[in-house]
């Protein structure tokens, strides 16, 4: 959700989702601001259609340029027209121009001062997308082409998860469109021209050696990606089958149980089915669980049978410390076994165990040691 009207597209939209129409300069609007999360379907042209006619007022409006700046700028591009004469050379020309200019791309560009055209072309020589599409932008209409400035976004980032691609704010890029005759729109990329890098291997490679680079992108943070990946892949599962449980996905659903016509009262036949198998499992399980027997308590059970057996039997409330200790002056001849079980059997019950008389391991020693238990 961005609470603006937009609505993004791969290229040339053919196919709109509902709700939504396409701006005079080609971009995909909702009708309502877009305010929570949106799924949609669109068809979008990759190869470049008919060349379109354009209005004289859209064209004009794409050639002016405010009056009083950009004067190298202007004088450029107006020699590159009176040298070369068609569009397509000042074209060339301008992209040339880009190529061997020496510029660099960065994140952190200088301050650009009243004239911000003039001296990122021929002083500072530093910026980053929008810098040279606006520039180029300027350098286009000074010539006499129609040109205009397209943001959007370049790239993409694969989750080796799920393989899908999520677009974020880091892939950011703006260009130039030029109008030309018989051909329409044409993209031209000045960033691409000046910084192949940025375009062809992403954002990191682009940037100087000693500029920071956004803590996702830095090599060191692997781990964090990784991570990343792992959550937005369980988000995306999230979004489709939680929040995006639409009447589709749940006829879906229906035929993969095999209901194919299923209506308001197989659907609830379906769920008090599934909530009583649930409950009878959840019983079963319970069940189960009381009638296990406790293998320390059981074997306390043998050792006081067996102590009981010689006449000594437990006292409703003695607990096992003073049990352990009448039988051991009752039976000297056994007192070092009936208080090591005693001793063991205190730490198995009440907490004070050591590792290696914890759990499973703890109790079949107990069992063995009041089996083993000989009462002289």
């Amino acid at each position: 959700a961005h609470n603006h009207p937009w609505l993004f597209a791969l290229e040339t939209a053919v196919s709109l989702p509902a709700a939504s129409r396409m701006s005079f300069d080609g971009q995909v609007l909702a009708n309502v601001p877009v305010r929570s999360r949106l799924r949609y379907e669109m068809i979008s042209a990759i190869a470049p259609g008919q060349a379109r006619e354009e209005s004289r007022a859209l064209l004009a409006r794409a050639l002016r340029l405010p009056a009083g700046y950009s004067r190298r700028a202007v004088a450029l591009a107006q020699e590159w027209r009176a040298a070369g004469g068609s569009d397509a050379n000042v074209l060339a020309r301008a992209l040339d121009f880009l190529r061997k200019g020496r510029f660099t791309y960065t994140l952190e560009p200088p301050l650009l001062g009243a004239d911000p055209v003039d001296e990122f072309l021929f002083e500072t020589k530093a910026g980053f997308c929008e810098h040279f599409a606006s520039a180029f932008t300027v350098l286009m209409r000074a010539a006499g082409i129609p040109a205009r400035v397209v943001t959007g976004y370049q790239g993409g980032d694969l989750n080796p998860v799920d393989q899908i691609i999520t677009v974020r704010q880091s892939d950011a890029h703006a260009w130039t469109e030029v109008f030309l005759p018989g051909r329409g729109w044409v993209r031209i990329d000045p960033t691409a021209a000046a910084m192949p890098q940025r375009v062809n291997d992403g954002l990191a490679r682009a940037l100087p050696q000693m500029e920071g680079l956004p803590l996702m992108l830095r090599p060191d943070m692997a781990w964090l990606r990784a991570a990343r990946y792992q959550w937005e892949a369980l988000a995306h599962k999230w979004n489709v089958w939680v929040l995006g449980y639409s009447p589709e996905r749940q006829r879906d659903l229906m035929l993969a149980l095999g209901m194919r016509d299923a209506d308001w009262q197989k659907l609830t036949a379906l769920l008090f089915t599934f909530l009583g198998l649930m409950t009878i499992g959840l019983l079963v399980w319970s069940l189960r669980r009381l009638a296990r027997p406790d293998p320390v308590q059981k074997a306390w059970q043998a050792f006081c049978g067996k102590l009981a057996a010689r006449g000594i039997a437990r006292a409703p409330h003695e607990g096992p410390r003073d049990y352990s200790a009448r039988a051991a002056r009752a039976l000297p001849a056994s007192r070092a076994a009936i208080l090591r079980i005693g001793a063991l059997y205190i730490a198995l019950r009440y907490g004070t165990r050591s590792m290696e008389n914890s759990g499973a391991p703890g109790a079949a020693r107990l069992r063995r040691l009041v089996r083993e238990l000989r009462l002289a």
